[in-house]
């Protein structure tokens, strides 16, 4: 029983005169602290692993009805320094799925082997462990830039546990209780928000690492042709592709 139901009892049967925040120490204290879930620390090197996320953002006005309606946070953390990518919409699709990423590469100014994700419908179309089906477009747009999706087992969020957190710190601190009145304002927000002096505290087996050099490593990620390169562009026969803005 929770403490709620313990004090209303004391009251009903008993004649209690105390207050509920009373019973609620009393009933936390016998509980006691709970005992950690063991988790496997996920270690990866420089530009092995991005793992990308959607959350709920800021209130944003809609320039169409113009009234303030929640948009979505975008966060891609690369998985060596947590460096994050945070990008914000009003609504997403598989288009807009495919050019967050590409927008995030480029802010990078590279490409990770491997991009971790959730099996969303934008980005998977038939979960599986080991033959997932992604979204044509999507996996296109990684194959452009030479690299390769990795859904997640269904119901296992810890995969990409360093993205989650990256989302959790942006809704509960830099985000938290915003309201902008246009996306371009609050994207800069964002962003600004977004720099070494505003992100998560490192976890204390990499504090002897400063971010700073974390991140100089993390920036040394493969596929360094990926600012020379043209971004994706529609092809003949495939309508999925979107054009270069």
């Amino acid at each position: 029983r929770n403490a709620m139901a313990i004090w209303q009892d004391l009251v009903d049967g008993h004649g209690f005169s105390g207050r509920y925040a009373s019973v609620k120490r009393f009933v936390n204290k016998l509980r006691g602290s709970p005992t950690p879930e063991a988790r496997v620390v996920i270690e990866t090197a420089p530009g092995e692993e991005a793992q990308v996320d959607y959350g709920a953002g800021p209130m944003v006005r809609d320039p169409d009805s113009g009234k303030y309606r929640r948009t979505r946070l975008f966060v891609l953390t690369l998985g060596h320094s947590r460096k994050s990518v945070r990008l914000l919409v009003f609504r997403s699709s598989t288009r807009v799925w495919a050019e967050l990423h590409e927008k995030a590469f480029r802010r990078l100014g590279g490409v990770t082997r491997v991009v971790v994700l959730d099996n969303l419908r934008e980005g998977v179309i038939t979960p599986d462990i080991y033959h997932a089906t992604l979204n044509p477009l999507y996996s296109d747009v990684l194959k452009h830039y030479g690299a390769v999706a990795l859904p997640c087992r269904v119901r296992d969020p810890d995969r990409k546990g360093k993205v989650e957190s990256g989302v959790g710190h942006a809704q509960k601190t830099p985000l938290k209780g915003l309201r902008f009145e246009n996306l371009e304002e609050a994207q800069t927000y964002a962003v600004n928000a977004s720099n070494p002096a505003m992100a998560p505290a490192e976890p204390l087996r990499r504090q002897a690492q400063p971010i700073a050099i974390a991140i100089a490593a993390q920036q040394s990620i493969r596929n360094p042709r990926l600012i020379a390169s043209e971004p994706v562009r529609p092809a003949d026969g495939h309508a999925g592709f979107f054009a270069a803005k």
